[in-house]
């Protein structure tokens, strides 16, 4: 048995006899699959709470609240008698927005004096605010050339004539790549990759830190025939071969089970994967070097994912950061992952953009070379030399 394939193995033995191991490297990222696949229901923000604030109790008012409850984002669960209740229960997110219908709408709408419809929304959490706003708006426009309508019709006007008389101009939207406008197509597949980076990063981390705190590290080094790195790349490779086990595993979940839209093939975006779970591995190791004591270490590698999910560039525009830390955001194989997965899922495999990206995280996968110098010092090997040469 070469010392690569006796390292590997011991490492095996490792994982499946530590509960903290196989629960880190097997249950938690099929766990945290799950959860990606299912937690956005049918991919929609569909009946979210509001209210209305029926100052008028009029069959119009009355007849507005049944139109409003038609429309797909909205869900009108109280109607109130002042805008305090309204404001309190929103301040309580118990409603998500409310509209304010005057007194004398009815009246001021049939004597043709101008009237207002004001409505609020809660805009702190921008994916529901923004449903909000549109479900309201959407149902104002209607509203709104509802009298035009009645008079085009009194007038013998043609329906299609009245609304071109409406609205002249008109958006024709064309939501490409994800025509459904489904969250599960552009967050949950690069969210599992981003919450799997940090997994691997405190995984790798804590794996190398145990060897040095269980004073073990002889051993480890002995079994790959004092070679830093036989040693490094042997006690890697389980762990590599797992998560790109799982990596390709949430590909078919995702993209065939989920449906979502790819432009490529699975198997260009499998490879992509195993190239980010070796270029992950490789950050944390390097990492780990820097200052390899695995109490402080934990808590800057964690500190180091979080980041990364933050500069992934998928709910906000890396380009639209600070130029500095447009920069600081090619340091994270999370990033480069991400413009990969984006141009393999919505325009194909075109090397011509991407090979920076690709060549990147190769580069990644070098670092452990480096580390293994400050990882496996050479003390510490001349010393393991010395007790095989005394043995």
């Amino acid at each position: 048995m070469t010392p690569f394939i006796a390292t590997a193995r011991r490492e095996t033995k490792r994982i499946f006899c530590n509960p903290t191991y196989w629960f880190a490297t097997l249950i938690l990222p099929l766990f945290i699959l799950s959860v990606m696949a299912t937690m956005f229901g049918n991919g929609l923000i569909r009946e979210l709470p509001v209210g209305i604030v029926d100052n008028d109790n009029s069959q119009l008012s009355r007849s507005m609240v049944r139109h409003i409850e038609a429309v797909p984002e909205l869900h009108v669960t109280k109607i109130y008698s002042n805008t305090a209740e309204a404001q309190t229960d929103m301040q309580a997110k118990k409603i998500y927005g409310y509209m304010y219908i005057c007194k004398d709408f009815e009246r001021n709408i049939k004597a043709n004096r101008k009237v207002e419809l004001p409505f609020y929304y809660h805009f702190a959490l921008l994916s529901v605010g923004g449903e909000v706003l549109s479900g309201f708006y959407s149902y104002l426009v209607d509203f709104a050339t509802l009298p035009l309508h009645e008079t085009a019709q009194k007038l013998n006007i043609d329906k299609e004539k009245a609304n071109i008389i409406a609205m002249p101009v008109t958006a024709d939207f064309h939501p490409l790549n994800n025509p459904s406008l489904d969250y599960i197509i552009y967050l949950s597949y690069p969210y599992f990759y981003v919450i799997l980076q940090i997994l691997i990063l405190l995984t790798i981390a804590y794996c190398i830190g145990r060897e040095f705190k269980e004073n073990s590290a002889s051993m480890w080094l002995t079994t790959a025939g004092n070679n830093r790195i036989v040693a490094l790349y042997g006690k890697l490779t389980p762990y590599f071969v797992i998560y790109s086990i799982i990596s390709c595993f949430a590909n078919v979940i995702l993209f065939k089970t989920l449906e979502i839209p790819i432009e490529s093939s699975i198997l260009a975006v499998s490879l992509t994967s195993i190239l980010f779970v070796a270029a992950t591995i490789s950050v944390s190791v390097f990492i780990f070097s820097i200052h390899p004591k695995l109490a402080s270490i934990i808590g800057f590698i964690s500190m180091f994912g979080s980041l990364g999910a933050t500069m992934v560039g998928v709910t906000f525009p890396v380009q639209a950061m600070p130029t500095v830390v447009e920069w600081a955001s090619y340091l994270f194989p999370a990033r480069h992952f991400t413009v990969l997965s984006q141009n393999l899922c919505y325009e194909g495999l075109n090397l011509a953009y991407t090979w920076p990206h690709y060549a990147t995280l190769v580069l990644f996968c070098l670092l452990p070379f480096i580390a293994s110098l400050k990882i496996l010092p050479s003390k510490l090997v001349n010393n393991n030399i010395k007790v095989s040469n005394n043995q």
